[in-house]
């Protein structure tokens, strides 16, 4: 049971919201619902992202921990009983976390996380697709795996995380951000990913820009969601330990 719920957590999330400077005329009559568990990287990833946008969301929580993904009611929303899942507008449902922000940033008059440059935008999807590809399913996995009581994880696994790691201390080499001097979603996504599993897997001592990178983000005011979220997954962790 621990198991799939845990596997639940981790698949992304989606809200509804509004903004009263960003959203298209049509859409101001139109509140945006967000439904979401806090504990989950990508919901803290949407939040963080509506927070730096201004865009005012109507949070629906679903607790991961007790399977209301898979209750009646959120499964008419989202079939696939994952979260984020977003409701825009009547029946329409946007049911991931990258998505949701890049909708997010398209009705938004700010452009700073998702710039219009076709160049720089793309540099923006490559982390997300990193993100999604390669960072979030190795923590699901290495999550999974301690909650099954399999721990400590294979090394491999380990070793394909300090990996991912190594990729983005190496993108900070010039840059203070993962992109450029500014930060992006992806910078705001990957920092979910990698914050919360430092519950279980610590950076190590050589990825110090890295950790200067996180440092950078703490001073956010958005990052008190991730830390609400991870503290909400911390009491998970030691209760299952």
């Amino acid at each position: 049971m621990v198991y799939f719920r845990l596997r639940n957590l981790f698949q992304g999330i989606s809200w509804r919201c509004y903004s009263k400077n960003s959203i298209s005329r049509n859409a101001m009559t139109n509140k945006l619902v967000l439904y979401g568990d806090e504990a989950s990287p990508p919901v803290q990833f949407v939040m963080m992202a509506g927070s730096m946008l201004n865009i005012e969301m109507d949070f629906r929580h679903i607790d991961i921990f007790k399977a209301e993904n898979r209750s009646d009611f959120y499964t008419k929303i989202n079939p696939l009983q994952k979260v984020p899942a977003l409701r825009v507008d009547g029946d329409v449902i946007i049911s991931d976390s990258h998505a949701i922000a890049m909708y997010l940033c398209s009705i938004s008059d700010s452009q700073n996380l998702y710039p219009e440059d076709p160049v720089t935008r793309a540099r923006v999807n490559q982390l997300m697709f990193f993100n999604a590809g390669t960072l979030f399913p190795i923590d699901s996995l290495i999550f999974t795996q301690y909650f099954r009581g399999n721990w400590p994880p294979k090394k491999t696994k380990i070793e394909q995380w300090y990996s991912a790691l190594d990729h983005l201390e190496y993108r900070l080499t010039n840059n203070r951000w993962l992109v450029n001097d500014k930060m992006c979603l992806g910078d705001i996504c990957c920092a979910t990913t990698v914050g919360s599993l430092q519950l279980l897997v610590p950076l190590l001592d050589r990825h110090v820009k890295l950790s200067a990178w996180i440092n950078r983000i703490r001073q956010l005011p958005c990052f008190q969601i991730h830390l609400r979220g991870v503290q909400r997954l911390k009491a998970f962790v030691e209760t299952s330990s």
